[in-house]
């Protein structure tokens, strides 16, 4: 390679480093969190308030942060110095935040030109204000309402200084106070205040002394007043409690009298209950006793009605044998059949006596005959007899006016059947 190959190069090396620094000089970056202010080479202005790169030759910019917070102290920055109505003074601890209205290009280039591109001077212009605000309400109050109405002191100074119109006419909006606590007073002040305390102490004891026998007092009178009101609840807690009792023993009286009442109540409710009990009770076992007497009556002559029907039945039988019978001289089967049949009434009617001499309660004692001995059976006859007509009668025994003027009854000659009247009816045949 030749020497001027190598000089070419050279040059033109030389040549892309130059302009590579110019262009990156070209190249300039803003913060979000910033405001600029930028003049061109032909002294024309321009905001910029995006945050970014771009390019611009030779351009000369100022930055201001759009919001800003401030402490104020004497350790940090100066203390917001105050003189209140009595001269004494003090300076408040504080602390401030507003920030730089950036909607409007012209009130930014106001702003600018104000305090010439200086950051520090936005910070003197919002402390001059906050300092003329504290000033304004501190002469409003004396050192001690100031530690007394705190609260009270501290809202009026932020109600002074928020969005304060001159200010804001400047381009700039305070958003924020509070104070660090309360002012630090001068050493006089201090002194005033350590005998204010002194006195205020021994204010406040002999308040709380009074306070002390004042309560020391209301205990004795509430201890008297509840002595008075026991004994008094207790009188009256004892009349009311005889009271009571006494009603209660009237009201006991009044119970067991009304109880007797209601018992003698039931009680006879109960007898003529139990009276209308038996009656019911006799009226059923009086119905139970007919219906029985009705069924066996009913019984005893369906068995009466088949011994008769049995009878017949042999009479008819024998009807056809007795002309042999008769022939012979011999009794005929049909007057045998008509002694078998009254026999077996006979029979019937006596076992029926049986029963009912059975169920019959007889007298321990009973006087036979008369006083000489003579017909001695004839009373005993005479109840048989009687005996006999209940069972004829279906039951019911006759009235004694009756039995005394009736004939004896034919009980003991069953065989005596009226059969006379067949052979001659079987004649005719």
């Amino acid at each position: 390679m030749s020497n001027k190959t190598i000089s070419s190069l050279i040059i033109a090396g030389i040549v892309g480093i130059v302009a590579l620094i110019c262009f990156v000089k070209t190249l300039h970056v803003n913060d979000v969190q910033n405001i600029q202010v930028i003049q061109s080479i032909d002294g024309d202005i321009t905001i910029r308030r995006e945050g970014g790169w771009y390019a611009m030759i030779c351009p000369r910019i100022w930055e201001y942060p759009k919001a800003s917070v401030e402490i104020c102290n004497s350790k940090d920055k100066d203390a917001i110095l105050m003189q209140f109505s009595n001269k004494s003074t003090a300076e408040l601890a504080c602390q401030i935040g507003y920030r730089i209205d950036s909607t409007n290009d012209e009130q930014i280039i106001r702003l600018h030109q104000l305090v010439e591109g200086n950051e520090e001077k936005i910070w003197k212009i919002v402390q001059t204000s906050l300092q003329t605000a504290a000033q304004r309400i501190a002469s409003q109050y004396t050192p001690s309402e100031s530690v007394e109405k705190f609260d009270e002191f501290q809202a009026k100074i932020a109600k002074a200084i928020l969005h304060d119109a001159d200010l804001l006419d400047k381009g700039i909006d305070v958003v924020s106070f509070t104070c660090a606590g309360l002012p630090e007073y001068d050493p006089e002040t201090k002194g005033q205040f350590s005998k204010q305390k002194e006195a205020d102490l021994a204010k406040r004891l002999a308040e709380a002394e009074k306070i002390k026998l004042e309560a020391e007092k209301l205990k004795v009178e509430a201890e008297y007043q509840r002595q008075i009101a026991q004994q008094k609840g207790e009188a009256e807690a004892q009349m009311a409690k005889d009271v009571q009792s006494k009603e209660r023993e009237k009201k006991m009286a009044e119970i067991e009298a009304a109880k007797a009442v209601e018992v003698a109540k039931l009680e006879k409710e109960r007898a003529v209950i139990e009276v209308e009990r038996q009656k019911e009770v006799a009226k059923v076992e009086a119905e139970k006793m007919f219906v029985v007497a009705e069924v066996q009556k009913k019984t005893e002559a369906e068995n009466l009605e088949a011994i008769k029907l049995k009878a017949e039945q042999k009479v008819a039988e024998a009807e056809a044998k007795k002309v042999a019978i008769e022939k012979s001289g011999a009794i005929t089967e049909l007057q045998q059949a008509e002694l078998e049949l009254q026999r077996a009434i006979a029979q019937y009617k006596w076992e029926n006596l049986g029963k009912a001499i059975g169920n019959i309660k007889l007298p321990q004692m009973m006087t036979i005959g008369g006083s000489d001995g003579k017909n001695a059976s004839a009373p005993f006859d005479q109840f048989i007899q009687m005996l006999t007509l209940k069972e004829m009668n279906g039951g019911e025994l006759i009235s004694k006016k009756v039995v005394e003027t009736a004939a004896p009854a034919p009980v003991a000659a069953p065989a005596a059947a009226p059969t006379a009247t067949k052979p001659a009816k079987s004649a005719k045949k």
